[in-house]
Order: C-alpha cells, then structure tokens, then sequence
C-alpha cells in the first residue's frame, strides 16, 4: 500500500483458526503457532526479574497444558475444551519449556512477548580444529563420515557470535542461548549416528538432559511435521461472549464512551443503549 503498517498478527484470520499469513507462506518448516496457557498473577513478578533471570521467569510463568490442576482452573476460568486440547497438541508448549529450545525476543524491554525464536545453528554440522584441512570452520570433506563433528565445547567457533546472540535473545545471558544450541546441536549428532554409523549415541543425548523420545520429538516437531501439526489454532468463541459486533454497530461513538473507564457494551438488539428499559418495537 505504499504506507507503514504494523503488524496485526493477522487477527482475523486467528479468529477463523487459520496462521498469521506470514506463518502460512513462510518457506521450510521453521514456524509454528499454537496456545500457550500462562499464569497471569505472576506476569509483573516475570516482568520484574533481573536480567540474567528474564528468560527463566518467563518460561516459569508457562503451565502445563497436561497438569490436571491448570486444566481444572482453566475450566474455571471459560476456558472452552477445545481451547485446552489445542494447547496440549500445540507443538509451542515443548519447544518454549519443555526443551528450552526457543527464547523472547528482547526479553530485557519487560514486554513479555508470546512470539519466541530459535538461535540458528551453523548451515551445515562441521569438523573444526586440528581434523579440518586449514584449522578453520569447515567440513572435512577426505574423512566425512570418520572426522568428528563440532564439540558441544566449541560453541565459540559458530559463525554468529554467543554475546551477540544473548544481547538478542536472552538479555546478555549466554547461558541460555548456548542451552539452546547445544541441544540443537547434540540431536544432530544423534541422528547423524543413526544413520552413518547405525548406531544411536544417547550419550550425546545424556550430556544435554535429553531424552531419546525427546530427540525423535524434536526432530519430527522442527522438521517433518504436517501444517495440523505445526499450525494448532482454535477458532474464536463469540457466542460465549457479549460483543457482538452487529448488535453494537452506530454504538461507540465518542460521545458514549468515557476514557477512564470501561466501554460500555449493548448485549441485546432490542433493549435501548439509553433507558435500560425501552425497547424499540
């Protein structure tokens, strides 16, 4: 349109259970979107945490959509029963918290941003040091399946730096980011040792606090997973709702509505916005 515009997150189409389209069209595999449940007396305390601690707080503030002591206080709360399946099926609970794979973007703006990324690993799986040709990040191409890939103690050599990565996304914490990385970079080593040597290597698995059934999840969560699996929207509930965008249209006009309290809202079509009591014929 020629004109600057913010991102909406393409509500209307949430609304109707489809992605953002930016999500949709999206090249590869790499995005997924799905609900999270969150526990919102605890958003100022997440909020205020220091800064090393901004990315902990806020996954703690994260439930697990299984437990059934959030299931039964999200039902008290009109939380609907497909709302709550979405969120067990939603790949976004795991990858967040349960394997601490993708981080807030910013974490130290305090915005608490439900939209979170995963550090990128190097293009490729390399050999570095003394096994590569020149002693520089690069695949050892006369021994590839013989030379060992990158340690998970040379995180150092990556392309994009550690530091610059945490000023991103996990407030200066490198700590965080090199969690995240490791067993990103760990579970490429798992499937590689299955299907070059035979052989799974769950110890690789072990020095990260992985699992093999977290692995074969991650891997079919981040890479071969289906749009319903990658995509779990659960469509609006307006008939649990009193706005009704047809009953109150001509009705939120500047002169009705006060700006330091709520809007008031007409929840039937028959009853004056006025008296209270008329209603028109």
């Amino acid at each position: 349109s020629g004109k600057m515009e913010k991102c909406i997150l393409c509500y209307p189409r949430i609304e109707s259970g489809l992605p953002p389209v930016c999500f949709h069209s999206c090249v590869g595999k790499i995005r997924s979107f799905g609900v999270i449940f969150y526990d919102m007396d605890r958003v100022e305390e997440a909020a205020l945490a220091e800064d090393k601690d901004l990315v902990e707080a806020q996954r703690d503030i994260i439930l697990d959509p299984f437990d059934p002591e959030v299931i039964e206080a999200a039902k008290k709360n009109g939380i609907n029963d497909d709302w709550i399946d979405a969120a067990q099926r939603s790949p976004i609970y795991k990858i967040v918290k349960k394997w601490e794979l993708a981080l807030p973007l910013h974490p130290e703006f305090r915005t608490l941003p439900s939209l979170f990324y995963i550090p990128p690993l190097a293009p490729i799986v390399t050999s570095a040091g003394k096994n590569s040709p020149s002693g520089t990040d690069v695949f050892d191409m006369e021994k590839p399946s013989e030379g060992p890939l990158l340690s998970l103690d040379e995180l150092d050599k990556f392309r994009v730096p550690l530091k610059y990565l945490a000023g991103m996304f996990g407030a200066g914490n490198e700590e965080v980011v090199k969690k995240a990385l490791l067993r990103q970079l760990a579970v490429r080593h798992y499937q590689r040792s299955i299907r070059v040597d035979n052989k799974p290597n769950v110890e690789v698995l072990d020095r990260v606090g992985l699992s093999e059934e977290d692995a074969e999840e991650m891997v079919r969560a981040m890479s071969l997973a289906f749009y319903n699996e990658r995509f779990v929207v659960p469509t609006t509930k307006r008939e649990d709702t009193d706005i009704s965008p047809y009953t109150e249209r001509g009705l939120a006009g500047f002169d009705q509505m006060n700006p330091w309290s709520p809007m008031k809202r007409r929840k039937s079509y028959f009853k004056s916005y006025h008296t209270g009591s008329k209603t028109h014929e």
